[in-house]
């Protein structure tokens, strides 16, 4: 077997300095100072520096809320199938889930102000359909008067118009002598009153 003194490679030694701790923060300024950069630029880094490490801090933390109220909602909306989930991954966790709710059934929920309350709205809708229909009805008796009135009107305009054509017009005058024979009898047009 080899030695462990003996270096692998031949140009491998180890220095003394390579294994001192270096302060980075010093060896930046003096490479800073060698470069030449005024100081005035070197703070303005820095100031951005914090702005930006304070822009990303505030970033994280946003994300980070975002992540836990969509969390929550969503343990909200599917608490019984994530308990389920929980309860079939990690058994031992089981006692961390809450209970499941039971179901609330509508008449249990209902007192009994709120039962009455709803019988005198019912009461109160049934007489307004009542109302309606007695609305409907009158409305039909109305539009039948209605149309009963409009064929009076025509009947009196038309007797109207008849007794003007009599008046205007004289009457036939009546011949002399009778014809020889009688003559076919016409019709007589009388009007509705």
């Amino acid at each position: 077997m080899y030695p462990s003194s003996t270096p692998l490679v031949p140009d491998d030694q180890y220095r003394e300095r390579d294994f001192v701790p270096r302060d980075l923060d010093a060896e930046r300024d003096l490479h800073e100072q060698r470069r030449g950069r005024p100081q005035q630029r070197q703070n303005a880094i820095k100031k951005t520096s914090i702005i930006s490490r304070t822009m990303r801090s505030v970033t994280r933390f946003l994300a980070v809320l975002l992540i836990g109220v969509g969390l929550t909602l969503g343990w909200q909306s599917y608490t019984e199938q994530l308990s389920e989930i929980i309860t079939g991954w990690a058994p031992s966790l089981a006692w961390l889930v809450p209970p499941p709710s039971p179901k609330k059934t509508p008449d249990v929920a209902i007192s009994p102000d709120v039962a009455q309350q709803i019988k005198l709205m019912a009461v109160d809708l049934a007489i307004v359909r009542r109302n309606m229909g007695q609305l409907a009805a009158n409305l039909d008796q109305f539009a039948a008067k209605q149309e009963q009135m409009n064929q009076n009107i025509g009947m009196l305009q038309q007797a109207e118009q008849d007794a003007r054509q009599q008046v205007v017009s004289p009457p036939a005058p009546k011949p002399a002598h009778p014809p020889a024979r009688n003559p076919a009898p016409t019709s007589v047009q009388t009007s509705p009153r």
